[in-house]
Protein backbone atom coordinates (compact mmCIF):
# COMPACT_ATOMS: atom_id res chain seq x y z
CA UNK A 1 0.00 0.00 0.00
CA UNK A 2 2.84 2.09 0.52
CA UNK A 3 5.96 2.92 -2.39
CA UNK A 4 8.60 2.97 0.54
CA UNK A 5 11.59 0.75 0.51
CA UNK A 6 11.00 -2.27 2.46
CA UNK A 7 13.68 -3.15 4.83
CA UNK A 8 14.17 -6.89 7.14
CA UNK A 9 13.56 -6.87 10.32
CA UNK A 10 10.28 -6.14 11.76
CA UNK A 11 7.30 -3.53 10.51
CA UNK A 12 8.20 -0.03 10.54
CA UNK A 13 5.14 0.77 12.70
CA UNK A 14 3.19 -1.44 15.10
CA UNK A 15 0.37 0.09 16.36
CA UNK A 16 -1.62 -2.25 19.48
CA UNK A 17 -5.00 -0.63 20.26
CA UNK A 18 -7.06 -2.28 23.28
CA UNK A 19 -10.80 -2.90 22.96
CA UNK A 20 -13.00 -0.23 24.43
CA UNK A 21 -14.88 -0.54 27.94
CA UNK A 22 -17.04 -3.91 27.63
CA UNK A 23 -19.64 -5.63 29.43
CA UNK A 24 -17.20 -7.55 31.08
CA UNK A 25 -15.29 -4.65 32.34
CA UNK A 26 -17.79 -3.22 33.97
CA UNK A 27 -19.65 -5.88 35.61
CA UNK A 28 -16.86 -6.98 36.93
CA UNK A 29 -15.45 -3.68 38.42
CA UNK A 30 -18.86 -3.01 39.76
CA UNK A 31 -18.78 -6.43 41.55
CA UNK A 32 -15.10 -5.69 43.05
CA UNK A 33 -16.65 -2.26 44.32
CA UNK A 34 -19.44 -4.36 46.03
CA UNK A 35 -21.92 -3.72 43.28
CA UNK A 36 -22.83 -7.23 42.14
CA UNK A 37 -26.07 -6.33 40.47
CA UNK A 38 -24.68 -6.51 36.53
CA UNK A 39 -23.34 -9.84 37.52
CA UNK A 40 -26.89 -11.24 36.15
CA UNK A 41 -28.26 -14.91 34.69
CA UNK A 42 -27.43 -13.74 31.25
CA UNK A 43 -24.16 -11.81 31.96
CA UNK A 44 -22.73 -15.39 33.77
CA UNK A 45 -24.55 -17.43 30.79
CA UNK A 46 -22.43 -15.10 27.61
CA UNK A 47 -19.37 -16.36 26.82
CA UNK A 48 -16.42 -13.73 27.35
CA UNK A 49 -16.24 -13.84 23.87
CA UNK A 50 -19.55 -12.22 23.42
CA UNK A 51 -19.20 -9.41 25.49
CA UNK A 52 -20.05 -5.90 23.60
CA UNK A 53 -18.92 -2.42 23.99
CA UNK A 54 -20.87 -0.52 26.54
CA UNK A 55 -21.19 2.97 25.33
CA UNK A 56 -18.76 4.69 27.12
CA UNK A 57 -16.56 1.96 25.33
CA UNK A 58 -18.14 2.99 21.80
CA UNK A 59 -16.89 6.47 22.25
CA UNK A 60 -13.70 5.59 23.55
CA UNK A 61 -12.88 3.17 20.20
CA UNK A 62 -13.79 6.57 18.23
CA UNK A 63 -11.85 8.68 20.09
CA UNK A 64 -9.20 6.24 19.91
CA UNK A 65 -9.54 6.45 16.10
CA UNK A 66 -9.54 9.91 15.19
CA UNK A 67 -5.51 9.83 17.15
CA UNK A 68 -4.79 6.88 14.57
CA UNK A 69 -5.95 9.22 11.75
CA UNK A 70 -4.41 11.94 12.85
CA UNK A 71 -1.20 10.53 12.72
CA UNK A 72 -1.90 8.76 9.52
CA UNK A 73 -2.29 11.79 8.09
CA UNK A 74 0.25 13.97 9.46
CA UNK A 75 2.89 11.18 8.15
CA UNK A 76 1.51 10.86 4.72
CA UNK A 77 0.18 7.06 5.29
CA UNK A 78 -3.23 5.91 3.47
CA UNK A 79 -3.81 2.98 4.95
CA UNK A 80 -2.19 -0.28 7.32
CA UNK A 81 -0.26 -2.59 5.41
CA UNK A 82 -1.90 -5.25 7.63
CA UNK A 83 -5.25 -4.55 10.02
CA UNK A 84 -5.14 -7.48 12.63
CA UNK A 85 -8.20 -7.77 15.01
CA UNK A 86 -8.92 -10.37 18.06
CA UNK A 87 -12.02 -12.55 17.07
CA UNK A 88 -13.63 -11.52 20.32
CA UNK A 89 -16.78 -9.14 19.90
CA UNK A 90 -15.65 -6.52 21.82
CA UNK A 91 -12.43 -6.48 19.71
CA UNK A 92 -14.18 -6.59 16.22
CA UNK A 93 -16.58 -3.63 17.86
CA UNK A 94 -13.53 -1.67 18.37
CA UNK A 95 -11.45 -1.95 14.76
CA UNK A 96 -14.88 -0.72 13.06
CA UNK A 97 -15.27 1.78 15.12
CA UNK A 98 -11.84 3.41 14.75
CA UNK A 99 -13.07 4.12 11.17
CA UNK A 100 -9.77 3.39 9.64
CA UNK A 101 -9.29 4.47 5.56
CA UNK A 102 -9.55 1.39 3.46
CA UNK A 103 -8.72 -0.95 6.46
CA UNK A 104 -9.27 -4.49 5.16
CA UNK A 105 -9.03 -6.42 8.91
CA UNK A 106 -7.69 -10.16 9.22
CA UNK A 107 -9.33 -11.97 12.38
CA UNK A 108 -6.39 -13.63 14.33
CA UNK A 109 -7.16 -15.78 17.03
CA UNK A 110 -3.46 -15.78 18.42
CA UNK A 111 -4.53 -11.97 19.47
CA UNK A 112 -7.48 -13.62 21.52
CA UNK A 113 -7.99 -12.58 25.24
CA UNK A 114 -5.92 -14.80 27.70
CA UNK A 115 -7.68 -17.28 29.07
CA UNK A 116 -9.01 -17.26 32.25
CA UNK A 117 -9.99 -20.57 32.70
CA UNK A 118 -12.44 -21.04 35.79
CA UNK A 119 -11.97 -17.84 36.87
CA UNK A 120 -13.77 -16.17 33.62
CA UNK A 121 -16.42 -14.30 35.12
CA UNK A 122 -16.22 -14.23 38.72
CA UNK A 123 -15.59 -11.41 41.48
CA UNK A 124 -12.78 -11.30 43.89
CA UNK A 125 -14.13 -12.86 46.92
CA UNK A 126 -15.66 -15.86 44.16
CA UNK A 127 -12.18 -16.69 43.45
CA UNK A 128 -10.44 -16.51 46.80
CA UNK A 129 -13.11 -18.57 48.34
CA UNK A 130 -13.21 -21.06 45.77
CA UNK A 131 -9.45 -20.61 44.35
CA UNK A 132 -7.78 -20.03 47.82
CA UNK A 133 -4.18 -21.69 46.83
CA UNK A 134 -4.38 -20.42 42.62
CA UNK A 135 -5.07 -16.88 44.80
CA UNK A 136 -1.75 -17.07 47.06
CA UNK A 137 0.15 -17.82 43.90
CA UNK A 138 -1.10 -15.03 42.26
CA UNK A 139 -0.08 -12.61 44.66
CA UNK A 140 3.60 -14.82 44.77
CA UNK A 141 4.25 -13.61 41.11
CA UNK A 142 1.64 -12.79 38.56
CA UNK A 143 4.01 -13.18 35.56
CA UNK A 144 4.03 -17.11 36.59
CA UNK A 145 0.83 -17.54 37.74
CA UNK A 146 -2.02 -19.62 35.71
CA UNK A 147 -5.59 -19.80 36.59
CA UNK A 148 -7.24 -23.13 36.83
CA UNK A 149 -7.73 -24.43 33.24
CA UNK A 150 -6.18 -20.80 31.72
CA UNK A 151 -3.08 -19.06 30.86
CA UNK A 152 -0.46 -17.79 32.28
CA UNK A 153 1.40 -14.67 30.58
CA UNK A 154 4.15 -17.04 29.89
CA UNK A 155 1.46 -19.03 27.92
CA UNK A 156 0.20 -15.94 25.83
CA UNK A 157 3.95 -15.30 25.13
CA UNK A 158 4.16 -18.17 22.90
CA UNK A 159 1.07 -16.45 20.72
CA UNK A 160 2.73 -12.99 21.09
CA UNK A 161 5.88 -14.64 19.52
CA UNK A 162 4.10 -15.99 16.65
CA UNK A 163 2.97 -12.76 16.10
CA UNK A 164 6.01 -11.36 15.33
CA UNK A 165 7.44 -14.23 13.60
CA UNK A 166 4.72 -13.50 11.19
CA UNK A 167 5.55 -9.86 11.21
CA UNK A 168 9.30 -10.49 10.41
CA UNK A 169 8.68 -12.47 7.86
CA UNK A 170 5.42 -11.14 5.95
CA UNK A 171 5.50 -7.32 6.75
CA UNK A 172 9.15 -6.06 7.34
CA UNK A 173 9.25 -2.32 6.91
CA UNK A 174 5.60 -1.81 6.74
CA UNK A 175 3.11 -0.73 8.99
CA UNK A 176 0.44 -2.93 11.19
CA UNK A 177 -1.98 -2.27 13.35
CA UNK A 178 -3.42 -5.22 15.94
CA UNK A 179 -6.44 -4.47 18.12
CA UNK A 180 -6.51 -6.75 21.00
CA UNK A 181 -6.52 -7.10 25.02
CA UNK A 182 -5.22 -5.70 27.78
CA UNK A 183 -2.84 -8.59 28.59
CA UNK A 184 -2.01 -8.92 25.42
CA UNK A 185 -0.49 -5.72 25.03
CA UNK A 186 1.30 -6.43 28.14
CA UNK A 187 2.98 -9.10 26.88
CA UNK A 188 3.79 -7.33 23.64
CA UNK A 189 5.58 -5.03 25.86
CA UNK A 190 7.80 -8.17 27.75
CA UNK A 191 8.65 -9.19 24.31
CA UNK A 192 9.66 -6.29 22.63
CA UNK A 193 11.27 -4.37 25.26
CA UNK A 194 13.23 -7.53 26.16
CA UNK A 195 11.83 -6.92 30.25
CA UNK A 196 12.97 -9.03 32.76
CA UNK A 197 10.12 -10.66 34.92
CA UNK A 198 10.67 -8.19 38.04
CA UNK A 199 10.55 -5.35 36.27
CA UNK A 200 7.17 -6.44 33.96
CA UNK A 201 6.05 -6.92 37.60
CA UNK A 202 7.40 -3.38 38.52
CA UNK A 203 4.97 -1.81 35.96
CA UNK A 204 2.08 -3.65 36.62
CA UNK A 205 2.23 -1.63 40.18
CA UNK A 206 2.87 1.15 38.22
CA UNK A 207 -0.60 3.50 37.21
CA UNK A 208 1.92 5.45 35.09
CA UNK A 209 1.94 2.36 32.93
CA UNK A 210 -1.57 1.34 32.68
CA UNK A 211 -3.28 0.78 29.57
CA UNK A 212 -6.33 2.00 29.62
CA UNK A 213 -9.59 1.03 27.74
CA UNK A 214 -8.89 2.30 24.12
CA UNK A 215 -5.03 2.83 25.01
CA UNK A 216 -2.87 2.51 22.02
CA UNK A 217 0.79 1.41 22.11
CA UNK A 218 3.16 2.67 19.10
CA UNK A 219 6.45 0.72 18.38
CA UNK A 220 8.30 2.31 15.86
CA UNK A 221 11.58 1.52 14.07
CA UNK A 222 12.02 5.48 13.06
CA UNK A 223 14.67 6.96 15.11
CA UNK A 224 14.41 10.98 15.95
CA UNK A 225 16.21 11.87 12.88
CA UNK A 226 13.99 9.58 10.31
CA UNK A 227 16.70 6.93 9.58
CA UNK A 228 15.50 3.13 10.72
CA UNK A 229 16.91 1.21 13.54
CA UNK A 230 17.08 -2.93 12.71
CA UNK A 231 14.65 -3.09 15.29
CA UNK A 232 11.73 -1.42 17.42
CA UNK A 233 13.60 1.83 18.85
CA UNK A 234 10.56 4.11 20.35
CA UNK A 235 7.37 3.92 21.69
CA UNK A 236 4.84 5.85 23.36
CA UNK A 237 1.59 4.89 25.05
CA UNK A 238 -1.37 7.14 24.19
CA UNK A 239 -4.91 7.45 26.63
CA UNK A 240 -6.93 8.60 23.27
CA UNK A 241 -8.56 11.04 25.78
CA UNK A 242 -5.15 12.98 26.31
CA UNK A 243 -3.31 12.22 23.24
CA UNK A 244 -1.36 15.55 23.77
CA UNK A 245 0.46 13.79 27.19
CA UNK A 246 1.99 10.99 25.21
CA UNK A 247 5.49 11.30 24.46
CA UNK A 248 8.20 8.98 22.63
CA UNK A 249 10.27 6.77 25.16
CA UNK A 250 13.46 5.38 23.66
CA UNK A 251 13.56 1.47 24.02
CA UNK A 252 16.59 0.51 25.79
CA UNK A 253 17.09 -3.41 26.67
CA UNK A 254 19.99 -3.62 29.43
CA UNK A 255 22.84 -6.55 29.06
CA UNK A 256 24.07 -7.55 32.39
CA UNK A 257 27.58 -8.10 33.47
CA UNK A 258 28.30 -11.07 36.05
CA UNK A 259 28.30 -9.18 38.64
CA UNK A 260 25.21 -7.63 38.16
CA UNK A 261 23.66 -11.02 37.82
CA UNK A 262 24.77 -11.71 40.97
CA UNK A 263 23.53 -8.84 42.56
CA UNK A 264 20.13 -9.48 41.52
CA UNK A 265 20.64 -13.22 42.81
CA UNK A 266 22.46 -11.47 46.35
CA UNK A 267 18.71 -9.67 46.69
CA UNK A 268 17.28 -13.05 47.69
CA UNK A 269 18.72 -14.47 50.73
CA UNK A 270 19.43 -18.34 50.73
CA UNK A 271 17.21 -20.54 52.67
CA UNK A 272 19.95 -21.09 55.54
CA UNK A 273 19.92 -17.74 56.28
CA UNK A 274 16.69 -17.31 57.64
CA UNK A 275 15.40 -18.87 60.81
CA UNK A 276 13.83 -21.86 60.94
CA UNK A 277 10.76 -20.51 61.50
CA UNK A 278 10.62 -18.72 58.33
CA UNK A 279 12.34 -21.57 56.56
CA UNK A 280 9.35 -23.76 57.51
CA UNK A 281 7.03 -21.17 57.01
CA UNK A 282 7.84 -21.16 53.55
CA UNK A 283 7.41 -24.52 52.81
CA UNK A 284 5.60 -25.06 49.59
CA UNK A 285 3.82 -28.68 49.27
CA UNK A 286 2.73 -29.19 46.14
CA UNK A 287 3.87 -25.74 44.61
CA UNK A 288 6.94 -24.91 42.28
CA UNK A 289 10.21 -26.59 41.56
CA UNK A 290 12.93 -25.58 40.08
Amino acid sequence: MNDETIDVGMPRDLLLVRHGRSEGNQALEAAKNGDPSLMTEAFLARSAMDYRLVPEGAVQAEQAGLVIRDWMEAAGITAFDRCYVSPYLRAMETAGLLDLPDAAWQRESLLRERDYGNWEGLDKPQVQERYPRSSELKLRNKFLWRPECGESISDVELRVREMLATMARELSGRRVICVTHEDVMWTFRYRLEKLSIPRWLDFQENDEHDIVNGGIIHFTREREDGTLDDRFHRLRRIDPTRPGDATWELITRPLLTSEELLADVAEVPPLSELGDEASHGAADPGGERS
